[in-house]
């Protein structure tokens, strides 16, 4: 009988060793090879949809914008076109994003009451979008981390139920993109799964706690992780925004004329927009 008690013991020893190390993450990353896998998730080769901002004021009050988003990523460049379409003031304003491998990233900004298409400087990465608490470079760099601005190193890795998580931390290479961004640092945890941030929190070019953006809801669009719901809280001017998603759907024969700074002028593309939207 004592046999069989111990046989009872050993089993239920493996099976606790078991789910314990089910609950550790597969591998030792280093930081590079996390924040690798951040910038490499699969990406589908076209989507579009609607974006929707929600900005609130430290006293409550909203004001809200809506805008066609096109997103095009292909091995050697990834173009995002932002068409606002409400409110009737900024109908027509656009953005563009063209972030090539062998050349200089490159931006442009079309505000109808100028009838111009201006090109942004490196400088203005650190600007915020279009009055909400995204920034130029966080519209571009789409819940990644471009290798060449940030040093990454990793603090502990967070196990929670059955899923572990990678805490990844970045500081700019040097002064000049410390300035561009206007981040001294960064600090994300991210999913081991999707690898993607669940919430990135940065701190001002001083080292002061700036802003927290948090990931709500993702979804499966063609293979590829999309956060269709997120919001981003700015708790030196204690404002948010929040920003949802919709109408997102796979384009896989999108028009190559389509973002490019000489038709950025004409806004949103007619044939991409939904009258239903």
């Amino acid at each position: 009988m004592k046999y069989f008690y111990l046989y009872i013991n050993i089993s239920l020893l493996g099976l606790f060793l078991t789910a314990a190390q089910a609950s550790e993450p597969a591998t030792s990353l280093s930081p590079l090879d996390v924040a690798k896998n951040v910038v490499n998730r699969s990406a589908s080769k076209a989507r579009i949809g609607y974006m929707h901002f929600i900005m609130r004021n430290k006293s409550g009050s909203e004001r809200k914008r809506s805008a066609l988003l096109v997103h095009s990523q292909e091995p050697a460049h990834t173009k995002i076109g932002i068409y606002f379409t409400k409110p009737a003031g900024l109908q027509n304003t656009s953005f563009l994003s063209q972030d090539n491998s062998d050349s200089q990233d490159q931006n442009w900004l079309y505000l109808p009451a100028t009838d111009r298409v201006r090109k942004l400087p490196a400088s203005s990465r650190g600007d915020y979008f279009m009055g909400t608490d995204l920034s130029y470079g966080d519209i571009k760099e789409n819940f990644k981390f471009a290798l060449e601005d940030w040093d990454f190193s990793l603090a502990e890795q967070q196990i929670e139920g059955d899923k572990s998580y990678y805490i990844l931390q970045g500081t700019p290479k040097n002064e000049d993109i410390k300035q561009e961004l206007g981040y001294a640092s960064f600090t994300s945890k991210i999913d081991a799964q999707t690898w993607f941030p669940v919430n990135i929190k940065y701190t001002d070019i001083y080292n002061a706690p700036l802003k927290e953006i948090s990931i709500l809801a993702l979804d499966m669009i063609a293979k590829t992780w999309i956060a269709t719901h997120f919001s981003v809280f700015n708790s030196q001017l204690s404002h948010q925004t929040e920003i949802v998603l919709s109408d997102m759907q796979y384009l896989p024969n999108l028009p190559s004329n389509i973002l490019t700074a000489d038709e950025l002028a004409y806004g949103a593309p007619l044939m991409l927009l939904n009258e239903g939207e």
